[in-house]
């Protein structure tokens, strides 16, 4: 008989360890969090303005960038929400005359429904709305500048051109490792350019200048979680 109260209590003492570990992963699933974030991923764009650097014989823009992302996401039973700033790394193309070098940085907001969520992965889908600064700068390889002679009529072989850019489109998300010490996420999206986007300059007036509206760009990235 107290054999048989022992498995009895047993039994009664791990359904208990097992409802408390079960409304344990239920709170963790559910709880609101917040992480800051750092990422590292690629980007795939063909820009309009190749088009006017071909037709003038010179580099044009590498379409494949490297991107470093930081950033806040905030996670809720519901709703996934990525804030970040981006900068993308264009390697420069060149000719043994001629150089041409892209800088792109800009803000992200990244909101996602959660589809399916787990004490230890995460899967959601949603839209990206961007802000891009691009910068451009074509120039003559080997200029010499003489700094006893500032006079700026007397150098030449520098472009500096620049646009603003505004994107929307949908983006998916899956992470695992949520409940370990550093979670990771593997987020990727399409966007579409939904501003004018035309090259402009500060330095001078630009004619017959090229507009990236339309544009797309695919990116792929892979999120630690601080």
């Amino acid at each position: 008989m107290k054999k048989i109260a022992c498995i009895a209590l047993a039994l009664l003492g791990l359904q208990s360890v097992s409802a408390q570990e079960t409304k344990k992963d239920s709170i963790m699933v559910h709880k609101d969090v917040k992480h800051f974030y750092i990422g590292f991923g690629a980007e795939y764009m063909d820009y309009k303005l190749n088009d006017k650097l071909k037709n003038s014989n010179l580099p044009q823009i590498n379409p494949g960038a490297f991107e470093l992302s930081i950033g806040v996401n905030h996670t809720s039973k519901h709703i996934l929400s990525d804030l970040e700033w981006n900068t993308d790394y264009y390697t420069d193309r060149k000719t043994t005359g001629e150089r041409v070098r892209l800088m792109a940085t800009g803000i992200k907001w990244r909101p996602q429904y959660i589809i399916t969520k787990t004490a230890g992965s995460i899967f959601a889908a949603g839209l990206d709305l961007s802000f891009v600064y691009n910068k451009v700068d074509i120039y003559t390889r080997g200029n010499v500048i003489d700094l006893n002679n500032l006079d700026p009529a007397l150098h030449t072989g520098h472009i500096s051109l620049y646009n603003n850019n505004m994107y929307l489109g949908p983006s998916a998300s899956f992470g695992a490792f949520q409940n370990k010490a550093f979670p990771l996420r593997l987020t990727a999206g399409y966007e579409w350019n939904l501003a004018r986007a035309s090259w402009q300059s500060e330095f001078a007036r630009v004619n017959n200048t090229a507009k990236e509206s339309g544009t797309g760009r695919f990116y792929a990235k892979v999120i630690w979680y601080l």
